[in-house]
Parts: structure tokens; sequence; C-alpha cells
């Protein structure tokens, strides 16, 4: 398919010049009023029709203070976020009008939303990536301030990190601090793929970061060998055999990693479908007929046997990681970057992934490393979106002291006798996978938008002071909730907490939660990579 196929319809706004009314006289205009006569059914239906309009504002006010019940005093920019999106979750022109009106709008206007621009023969494209081509270079120091003011004044951040560089500088010295081969896989937005579009300030971000030392993965010349279309039609992510080739881009770059020896993987085809992510983000009502599944060949990998040997590649990524990997895209299983890359290194690959998350995924990269995770790591892979260096916030977060090499078996002293109990110290348990705790949550994420969210499901993340441990054994005081916030769309009870709540909780290690829920994107303003984040099972009363 060429470029043109995919290029973006633009409607031409048409307009027909009024002619200039005749002004009448004020002797016509008092006769004519004076004239004028109203049909009695005609009078009564207006007359209705003026006093429901009057009872509208008093309904809406009745609505509204009821909601104002939940509200703090004095109000803070928290409270009065919760009340939009309660008040915006309570419309019922929003849930009822919306959808259908958007149906006509698109159908016959080819109109699309904030989120999605309607493109030519069923193309979609996701307006935020537009933004990133067609806006500001996203390293101007102009855009920069305007760009932290605005995540300051709508409580993204509480502290904006605009420019992408320190973020990237951290990491690439983090690296060679730790002798770990760094390679970026920037990935482009479809629409830039069609028409061969970049961001005025791509390349001086690119000869920044390979000044700090990371590698850079040269799409274009991917896309110069790969074949057409890259992009699923309704879907913001990449096909398959797109992503394929990537996979073998970056295994062929990484030579030194590659094993040799009999394979390890096979490949076994499948097919999967979906609408896409961009069908849903517009809203349209469920039994629309303006869009129908698209249908895809997948190659999944499958072990050939079991595979015991760690890992010495990490891939970090974001959704264009999990779109073939991860059942809640809807797009099938172990078929993604992570598995096709294990399968052209012909070695296993630890894989940290999860959607939306291109600058946040780092912050799960700082628990795996001070837990340990990359004591055996040889080569970072960091895969994000190109439009996050132009939407996200990109705080630098340092790696600290990262264990390299596995433990040793320390030379125990022999234990002093405690002369006055006559005992030996006792050394305190380690904490347990399993949880059963009462506590007061002392900080909360920001809150999670159902209309704004990329994705359908969502967590978030909460700090809890522990007051008592009913089942299990834990060392420290606090510890890191995570709570399922969404799921498709709807607001889960963990949405709702706020500080200052007491909870009971049945928690697990997050790294023990199924891989689906591990990979949901997330709101994670805990600012604490040294505490185990536990999933929050079940509230208990």
């Amino acid at each position: 398919m060429d470029a043109d196929s995919e290029s973006i319809s633009l409607l031409p706004i048409l307009t027909k010049p009024l002619s200039n009314p005749t002004l009448a006289s004020e002797q016509v205009s008092q006769k004519e009023l004076a004239s004028t006569s109203i049909a009695p059914l005609t009078a009564k239906v207006l007359v209705l029709g003026f006093c429901a309009a009057l009872l509208v504002p008093g309904v809406a006010q009745f609505v509204l203070f009821e909601k104002l019940g939940t509200l703090s005093f004095p109000p803070t920019r928290e409270s009065l976020q919760a009340l939009s999106l309660s008040l915006d979750k309570g419309s019922v022109l929003k849930q009822n009008i919306q959808p259908k009106l958007q149906e006509l709008l698109t159908r016959f206007g080819g109109f699309g939303n904030e989120k999605v621009t309607i493109g030519r023969d069923g193309w979609l494209y996701y307006t935020p990536g537009l933004r990133y081509i067609f806006g500001q270079p996203f390293l101007d120091p102009a855009y920069l301030r305007a760009k932290a003011k605005a995540m300051i004044d709508k409580n993204v951040v509480a502290r904006a990190h605009p420019n992408p560089l320190p973020a990237f500088q951290q990491l690439a010295e983090d690296c060679r601090r730790l002798n770990i081969q760094l390679m970026l896989v920037p990935i482009p937005d479809k629409r830039m793929v069609a028409a061969n579009l970049q961001n005025a300030d791509y390349d001086r971000f690119k000869q920044a970061v390979q000044s700090y030392g990371a590698a850079v993965l040269p799409m274009e010349q991917m896309m110069e060998t790969a074949d057409a279309p890259w992009y699923l039609r309704q879907d913001t992510h990449w096909t398959p055999r797109f992503m394929d080739h990537v996979a073998r881009g970056i295994a062929d770059r990484l030579q030194a990693s590659k094993h040799g020896g009999p394979s390890l993987y096979r490949l076994q085809s499948r097919s999967a479908g979906s609408f896409g992510d961009l069908v849903a983000m517009l809203k349209l009502p469920a039994d629309q007929k303006l869009y129908s599944a698209e249908t895809v060949q997948i190659e999944e990998i499958e072990p050939i046997a079991p595979v015991t040997a760690e890992a010495e590649i990490l891939l970090l990524g974001d959704s264009f990681t999990n779109i073939y990997s991860s059942a809640t895209l809807e797009w099938g299983r172990h078929a993604g970057l992570g598995e096709h890359l294990a399968y052209h290194l012909n070695a296993p690959v630890d894989v940290i992934a999860m959607n939306g998350g291109g600058a946040t995924a780092r912050q799960e990269l700082v628990r795996a490393a001070r837990a340990g995770r990359l004591s055996k790591t040889r080569a970072l892979v960091y895969e994000f979106a190109m439009r996050d260096l132009y939407l996200e916030d990109w705080p630098p977060l340092p790696l600290g002291d990262v264990p390299r090499t596995p433990e040793k078996t320390k030379v125990v002293e022999p234990a002093k006798i405690l002369l006055s109990e006559g005992k030996k110290p006792v050394p305190k348990p380690a904490d347990s996978e399993e949880l059963t705790v009462t506590g007061t949550i002392i900080q909360m994420s920001r809150p999670i938008n159902p209309n704004s969210a990329p994705y359908e499901d969502a967590l978030l993340f909460a700090k809890l002071k522990l007051d008592r441990i009913e089942s299990g054994s834990y060392s420290k005081p606090d510890a890191i909730l995570v709570f399922l916030a969404m799921r498709n769309r709807i607001l889960q009870p963990g949405a709702h907490h706020s500080v200052g709540d007491i909870v009971r909780l049945k928690l697990i290690r997050l790294k023990s939660a199924p891989a689906a829920v591990r990979n949901m994107q997330r709101s994670d303003d805990t600012e604490d990579f040294d505490l185990v984040p536990y999933f929050v099972q079940e509230e208990l009363r």
C-alpha cells in the first residue's frame, strides 16, 4: 500500500455568503407584531418547554449538591479532579448521546475526536502522534516551558521534567558504570512512516543520546527494507511482520549476545484479530457498523525444551512490546517483540513492559535493578514510542547500587551469645510472598481518568503505613500497594481511595500477579523504588 492510500483526508469547509437583509421600518415592524397570532396548542408547548428549561438548572444543582458531599473543604486539586470525574461519569448525555453523535460525525463528516484522526480508506491515526510530527520541536525551550506548565496545571505531575535528554543521559551513565550495552529503539508513529515525516528535533535528540554512549536502532533503515504496510489499519501499533523485522535488526546488532547450538525455540503460525485501539478511542456505539475487526497472521514462539539459561538481554518497553504478547491487548499471545527477539538471538530475553510505559517503565527498571534482576544483564534494549519524547514527563531515575554478580556465600562469624539471655541472635524472616494486612493510606498516585486514558485497564500505586500484619511476615513499616484501578474503562473500588483511608487487604507481590496485570498501564507517583510493590488481591472488611 502506498503512502497516498494512507494520507489523511482534509474536508474543505464550505461557506455561502449571506445576502444583506433589508431593514423594515419601525412602522411595518409594529404592524406585523400587532397582527401576529399564536395558536393555543403552540402557546402551551412553548410555555411547558420554557418551564422544563427552568427546571434543568435546579436538577443539575441538586445532583451537584449530592456530589459536593464528597468534596473536601477547603477543596484541593485532587478532590476537585475527583469531583469532575464523578460528574463526567454520571452524565447521561455523555453515556447515551455522545457515542451516537460520534458515529454520525464519523460516518458523514469524517470527523474523529481529540484522540483519533480519520484517514482515507478506513485508516485511523492517533492524534497525539500527529502532534509530535507537526508540533513544535520537542527540545525547544519555549515548548519545554509550556509543556512543564501544562503538566503541573493539569496535575499530571508535581514536578515536571519535560526535557527527555537528562533522563537518557542518566540511564546511559548508569549502563556504562555497570558495563551494560544500551540500545534505544524509538518507534515512529504510523503517519510518520506513511509520509516520511519527523519532528524537527529528533536528529538533535539522536545525536545527543549517541554522544552519551547509547546505540540507536536506525528505524529509517528498518522501514526501507521491510514491506508495507508497517502498521495496523485501525490500531496505533505495528504489524507482526514489521515487529519481527525490528526484532531481527536488534538481534543482528547484538552479535556478541547471539548463541549458537541447537535451536531453543520454534514458530507456530496463528491468526489474531481485533477492532484496534483507535476504534475503541472513538467511543462509538457497541453495535457500530463503521469498522470491522482486522485480522493478521502472528508467529507464536514456543520453547522446544525448557530454557534454563539466565537471560543476559533485558528488553524494557511499552505496548509496542506487548501488542502480540499480552492477552489484554487482544492481538494474541507469546508472539511479541520479546519472544521474537529471543527467537532471533536463540537465547532467553528478560522483559519489563507495560502499556503506556514509554517513559514510566524506567520506574520498574529501577526496582528491578535494586532487587538484583540486572546482575546478569549484558545489554539493555529500551523500546519506546517516539511521540513520548514530545508528550511525556522524563525525570532522571538513577539505578543506584546494583549487584552485578550472583551473591557469593558470605563468611558468617560465629554468632555471639547474648550473655544476658543465653540465646543466639535470631535473623529476621524474609518478607512473605503473600500478606494480609491492615493499615492507613499515606500517599496516593494521581487518579486515573477513564475518558483520557489510552488503555482500558490501569493500575494505581499507593503507599500504606502498616498498622497490623494478620498473616505472613513483613519487615518494614510501610508498603507499596498496587490497586487495580480501572477495568474496561470502569473505575474499580481501588480507584476511590484517598489519603487517610484505613484498609484491610490481602496482598501478593506484584511480580507474582498474572502477566496481564503486570503489563497494564500504571499511575505511580510514590517515588519509592526500594520497597517491593504488592498487588491488592482483595479488599477485606
